[in-house]
């Protein structure tokens, strides 16, 4: 993709900003945001905070704040979307137990600089359910396409033979199935899977570099699947 194109690509920055205009298309971009970080937020809080009632109530403000446009000056120049989303949910966390008084925040220590684990975790997850879903769709809309099958079986029998995953895959489509046909499917659903992947990433961080986005997988703890996907054996 060239690098015109990219400067063209929609962003979750941009989505924010649309999620806060009036009319139909600001809905639409509204419902793609709850729709897109719910489960990730979610998770991510009750983790942070352990008392349910205490972590739904960061939930409620946070939500509280999206759907009210408290949250649309983010600003894409400061680098990936993850980060801000990560010190937006931090800074809610102190402030609330802050503002009842409690003795002493979550562990962990959310004043710190330093990268979350729990939080890249729950980020990391997200992601790839994200993906899973872009390739899924791909295939239902995509005569003949079977790649989430494939890859999904790859998964299911790690230490299968390719015949016998063959076999497997035969026995879905009621049609059968040589095994050099499912290892090229496998091959090239692994490829679309990166793709898809980066199309993913390339939302959420700017600049959209092929370094930057590269850089992003590495740090998100993608780069054994990014290698293991990218090369040719099965």
């Amino acid at each position: 993709m060239s690098d015109e194109r990219l400067t063209d690509i929609s962003t979750i920055w941009t989505t924010i900003s649309s999620a806060h205009t009036p009319g139909p298309q600001g809905q639409a971009a509204m419902e793609e945001l709850v729709g897109r970080y719910h489960d990730a937020v979610t998770r991510y809080i009750h983790l942070k905070v352990r008392d349910k009632h205490l972590a739904d109530e960061v939930l409620q403000e946070f939500w509280t704040k999206l759907l009210t446009g408290k949250l649309a000056g983010a600003d894409k120049t400061k680098g990936r979307f993850r980060d801000y989303l990560r010190t937006v949910l931090h800074r809610l966390i102190i402030d609330h137990f802050r503002s009842r008084k409690l003795q002493s925040l979550p562990p962990g220590d959310l004043l710190d600089s330093r990268p979350d684990e729990d939080f890249d975790r729950v980020w990391r997850e997200a992601v790839i359910n994200r993906v899973w879903s872009r390739l899924e769709t791909y295939q239902a809309t995509t005569p003949k396409n079977r790649y989430a099958t494939v890859l999904q079986l790859r998964r299911d029998f790690p230490k299968a033979s390719i015949e016998e995953i063959a076999e497997k895959l035969g026995e879905i489509t009621r049609t059968p199935v040589r095994p050099e046909a499912f290892r090229k499917n496998l091959q090239r659903a692994r490829a679309k899977f990166i793709e898809l992947l980066i199309q993913e990433l390339r939302e959420t961080i700017h600049s959209t570099s092929v370094e930057d986005i590269e850089a992003e997988i590495f740090d998100l703890g993608l780069g054994p699947l990014y290698r293991r996907y990218s090369s040719p054996t099965v």
